[in-house]
């Protein structure tokens, strides 16, 4: 357990994701939490921040304001000295970010913050992401299609740049898997990583309506999206996830197991040299056993695969209407 004393407290997290490593859940709890974690010693920056997350930092850069966003997040957290201040966005996985930080970010400051980063398994986020994107109507290939022009699946280089920026000794970099966290939970292990109070992360229970959408109801709210049906597409996703109509809710559904071993293959010796530097203390970065299993990930007979396509029909169709009932 990581002491939370304020002798010991950093004075800056930042919490870079990468994303679908369950980010909203972790800035929704810093958000709604604003109190009891400024009693804990603990302040989530508003400076750069919209609602729960510093995505907005993004676009402030490319504008040119982001000298002037620096300073002010710096004299924020010179009104809370003593406290450990946190900023978070899966937008900052990315090594333009850490030149950011080194250069307008003081080494002093750098040199007592810690970096905490958490990674998918590579075929695993592909398949996310690639939901992701066709779900918000931006993207209209297939998952092959995306795994095939994705060139953000090694994570060696990102993870080194902010190594240079901040000290290797200051990431904390963590596989995405469940077993590995307090009671399955990726919020307690950020708290216990992070100086965030871990009583407070198990007293938070308010739901993250980011729940894994099949592929054929990522694709119809995609051609919803793309239809400019004015269907409020976010408002269906919660509707899915609260509700969980039959087969809206499916993962493993886009990458067939000779696909996923391949992936995993390419990945090897790039995972190891990543465990290796960055978290020594596991036997491997990923648990791969799943694809040791010739039963896994099969392949779908057409039968199937026309009734996932009507669930999916169903599915949406039912949230429409609970929408247009509210």
């Amino acid at each position: 357990m990581v002491s939370t004393e304020s002798s010991e407290r950093p004075k800056l997290i930042i919490h870079v994701g990468s994303q679908k490593t369950g980010t909203t859940t972790i800035q929704g709890f810093l958000k709604n939490s604003t109190e009891s974690l400024s009693e804990a010693g603990v302040h989530y920056l508003n400076t750069g921040r919209t609602n729960i997350a510093h995505n907005i930092m993004i676009k402030m850069i490319r504008n040119g304001r982001g000298p002037g966003m620096a300073k002010r997040m710096i004299k924020e957290m010179g009104r809370n000295r003593g406290k450990t201040c946190v900023i978070s966005s899966e937008m900052f996985f990315r090594p333009d970010m850490a030149d950011y930080f080194a250069k307008y970010f003081p080494q002093d400051l750098r040199a007592h913050s810690k970096v905490v980063v958490y990674l998918r398994r590579q075929d695993k986020f592909a398949e996310a992401m690639w939901k992701q994107r066709v779900k918000n109507g931006r993207y209209t290939g297939t998952p092959m299609d995306y795994l095939s022009q994705n060139k953000n699946l090694n994570y060696l280089p990102t993870l080194n740049y902010y190594a240079d920026v901040f000290g290797r000794e200051n990431l904390i970099v963590r596989p995405f898997e469940r077993p590995h966290f307090p009671d399955g939970d990726v919020l307690l292990d950020f708290a216990q990583h992070c100086h965030v109070p871990v009583e407070l992360a198990k007293a938070y229970d308010l739901p993250s309506s980011n729940a894994t959408l099949s592929k054929e109801v990522s694709e119809g709210l995609g051609q919803l999206n793309r239809d400019k049906s004015g269907i409020n597409t976010r408002q269906l996703i919660r509707i899915l996830s609260r509700l969980k109509p039959e087969g809206a809710i499916r993962s493993g559904d886009c990458y067939d197991l000779e696909t996923r071993r391949d992936v995993m293959a390419g990945f090897a010796e790039i995972n190891e040299d990543i465990r290796a530097t960055y978290c020594p203390e596991l036997d491997r970065l990923f648990d791969t056993d799943d694809l040791d299993d010739d039963a896994s990930y099969p392949e779908l007979n057409p039968s199937v695969l026309a009734l996932h396509q009507a669930q999916a029909r169903a599915a949406i169709d039912l949230a429409i209407a609970e929408l247009n009932a509210d």
